[in-house]
């Protein structure tokens, strides 16, 4: 049967970690390398639920996006985000890992699949990694077509199926062909963007100083949200680990964004 560390082995050569920033943890996070695994779920963030979820389909191993340990710890208590987790995870004898920037810089990753579900043509990177990950990788693709700035809101909102979408310097005359793109919080990003002769840049996490820069500058930048743009890509770390290793189960947790829009009645769009 294969062990943790056949699995861990496995995603690393899918998301090396030398893609990893150097300000990054990914890796195996929590576990014995030598236990037995036949079941992994995968999922953006590892939460109560999702670690509720893998234990009731027997799983030994969680693998998630974002490390949920990624500080020293110097206490590990009850009642907090990691105590709780650590805990039930060694309650339960399970595993956790993360793919992160190195999942998010590799060939076929958060970034290509995010550019790929967005139908982009031509995908090419702006900021070429060179193996040290030093940027998280930006990419740029042609829209399926030349599209005003209601049509490229109405094309991004379904293919990331999100009801509302956050965007500054959005022009209403001007016709918008190549966007750059990166999973998660890349906003700033947006200068490198716009000299590489894109029109928009689509990536989460904006805040007030860069939508005004961009604006200011006659950019475009849109807000995807953080979950929309990565939970693609790592569902898809999951479908190629289960090519690689055919004899291993893996599962995809059910998962919601803990941010979410809503009305003024307070009904969540």
């Amino acid at each position: 049967m294969l062990k943790i560390k056949d699995i861990v082995q496995a995603v690393e050569r899918l998301a090396p970690p030398v893609l990893a920033a150097d300000w990054d943890n990914p890796g195996l996070l929590l576990g014995n390398p030598e236990a037995e695994c036949s079941r992994v779920m995968v999922a953006l963030d590892l939460t109560s639920p999702v670690l509720e979820q893998a234990a009731a389909a027997g799983c030994q191993l969680i693998l998630t996006h974002h490390p949920f340990i990624f500080t020293g710890q110097k206490q590990v208590l009850a009642g907090s985000y990691e105590g709780d987790l650590i805990l039930a995870l060694a309650q339960r004898n399970m595993a956790a890992m993360a793919a992160h920037t190195n999942w998010d810089n590799a060939a076929g990753g958060i970034n290509w699949t995010l550019a790929e579900a967005l139908e982009l043509q031509e995908v090419a990177p702006i900021l070429d990694p060179n193996n040290t990950a030093a940027e998280i990788l930006l990419l740029a693709g042609n829209l399926p077509r030349p599209m005003a700035a209601a049509e490229l809101l109405a094309h991004l909102s379904a293919c990331l199926q999100q009801p509302v979408l956050w965007a500054a310097g959005l022009q209403q005359g001007k016709m918008y062909w190549r966007l750059a793109v990166v999973g998660g919080a890349g906003m700033d990003l947006w200068p490198q963007a716009q000299a590489a002769g894109c029109d928009a840049l689509l990536s989460a996490d904006g805040k007030h100083h860069i939508g005004l820069q961009a604006a200011h500058s006659g950019f475009a930048v849109i807000d995807g949200t953080h979950f929309a743009t990565e939970i693609i890509g790592i569902r898809r770390l999951g479908a190629k680990l289960a090519e690689a290793l055919p004899e291993l189960q893996v599962l995809c947790a059910e998962e919601q964004d803990a941010w979410a829009f809503y009305d003024k009645l307070g009904n969540k769009l």
